[in-house]
């Protein structure tokens, strides 16, 4: 059906800052599908959307479009790396993380010698190719730190990020944990890399650690379902089954199409012998 002509970019940003992902969604797929179906901030806006409530195999596909359409877009290839990730899916995060480095104008001119001392400590818990892209990546981050601009602060922040994502690859959650506090010191209104922080001291079985990070992140952007639902998770880990309800309710309020979240809630509902709500989860009714 025809939709009145507007400035779909501008509505689908000013909606997802204020959080309203549905209508955020809805304005970028008007833009692509009535404006223009090549625009690679839409393809990569749309992916951001649904990388924040938690469809990364929905962003992956956005943001692949992206890169298709434009190889030199930063954000898409570090989204892509973090959501191939979140789906365990190494190699493909492992290939969009270098490529962010290698397409990166801030990282032009680096390059790593073969006898480079980084990350030789760290391969050998690795074997075979993936510890060598893995290893190959993580040198390449540590090298982009020594070499970029030291004033340049959102670069350092982005770069702590892409070593936050390797060493959780590696499941080495306290480096991951340090490179995103470093992170969030340098972009402390980063909603995102709060979450992060969070999801990483959880990943490490510190989900009491990981609840003020999420707190962070809510404070800033209070309608986070990524948020909501992995501090769901971290209050049902800490046996805390009425908070964790309350957490997932809230993720289905914001996101109903998180339908993975119901049984995840039935346990939480079963586990305080909320018998009388258990219907209610079985007709999945908020």
């Amino acid at each position: 059906e025809p939709v009145e002509r507007r400035n779909w970019m501008e509505e689908g940003m000013r909606q997802f800052e204020a959080g309203n992902l549905k209508e955020a969604i809805r304005a970028f797929e008007y833009e692509l599908q009535q404006t223009d179906a090549n625009n690679a901030t839409a393809w990569r806006m749309l992916g951001k959307c649904h990388a924040e409530n938690d469809m990364d195999r929905d962003a992956i596909l956005c943001l692949e479009q992206a890169v298709d359409r434009d190889p030199y877009n930063e954000e898409a290839r570090l989204a892509l790396g973090v959501s191939y990730v979140n789906e365990l899916q190494h190699e493909r995060a492992l290939e969009h993380l270098k490529a962010w480095i290698t397409h990166n104008v801030q990282f032009a001119g680096l390059t790593v010698d073969d006898d480079d001392i980084y990350g030789t400590a760290a391969s050998s818990s690795r074997t075979g190719a993936a510890a060598a892209a893995f290893d190959e990546v993580q040198r390449l981050l540590l090298r982009a730190l020594e070499f970029q601009n030291k004033d340049a602060a959102h670069v350092q922040a982005d770069i702590y990020e892409a070593l936050g994502v390797i060493y959780n690859v590696s499941r080495d959650y306290d480096a991951a944990a340090d490179a995103f506090r470093k992170a969030c010191e340098l972009r402390p209104r980063d909603y995102q890399l709060w979450n992060k922080l969070g999801a990483t001291l959880a990943n490490g079985n510190h989900s009491e650690q990981a609840l003020p990070a999420y707190h962070t992140a809510l404070q800033i952007k209070p309608k986070y379902a990524r948020a909501w639902l992995n501090m769901a998770i971290s209050h049902s880990n800490l046996e805390q089954y009425d908070e964790a309800a309350r957490c997932y309710l809230q993720t289905l309020c914001l996101n109903p199409s998180a339908t993975h979240c119901w049984s995840y809630l039935r346990i939480a509902l079963s586990c305080s012998e909320r018998w009388d709500l258990i219907p209610l989860v079985a007709n999945q009714d908020v």
